[in-house]
C-alpha cells in the first residue's frame, strides 16, 4: 500500500500525483503511476480505483519547466551583464587616468602656443 500526496488542479478539477510519502498521505492505493519520468507521473490522475495519464497535464508542465528554465537563464545572463563595483570603481579611476592625461596634454598645447606667440612679438 503507497500513501500518496496528490495535489488538485483546479483547472481541470483533478488530483494529480505529486509524491509518495511512508505515511499520512491524501490518498492510498496499491500501486503508482507507471512512469519513471516524474513529469509524466506528475501528470497522472487519481480517479479513484487506477491512475490515468493526462497528456494535455504533461504538456503544461513541460512548458512551466521550459518557461522556469528560460527566466532562470535570462536572469542569469542579466546578473551577469551588471558590472560590479570593484568593476565601477576600476573604471572610473581609468576615466580619471584618462582626464588628467588629456589635462597635461592641454597643459602642453597652452605653453607651445603660448610660446610661439612670444616668439611672434605678440602679434595674432
Amino acid at each position: 500500500m503507497y500513501h500518496v500526496i496528490v495535489v488538485l488542479d483546479e483547472k481541470r478539477n483533478k488530483s494529480y500525483y505529486y509524491s509518495y510519502v511512508d505515511k499520512d498521505g491524501n490518498i492510498e492505493c496499491e500501486e503508482l503511476p507507471p512512469y519513471q519520468d516524474i513529469n509524466k507521473a506528475r501528470a497522472c490522475y487519481w480517479d479513484g480505483k487506477k491512475w490515468n495519464y493526462d497528456a494535455d497535464k504533461h504538456e503544461e508542465i513541460v512548458a512551466v519547466q521550459e518557461a522556469e528554465k528560460a527566466a532562470a537563464e535570462q536572469a542569469a545572463q542579466e546578473a551577469e551583464a551588471v558590472p560590479t563595483l570593484r568593476e565601477i570603481g576600476i573604471a572610473l579611476m581609468e576615466i580619471a587616468e584618462n582626464v588628467n592625461t588629456n589635462m597635461g596634454a592641454i597643459t602642453e598645447l597652452a605653453a607651445i602656443v603660448s610660446k610661439m606667440i612670444s616668439e611672434k612679438g605678440g602679434e595674432s
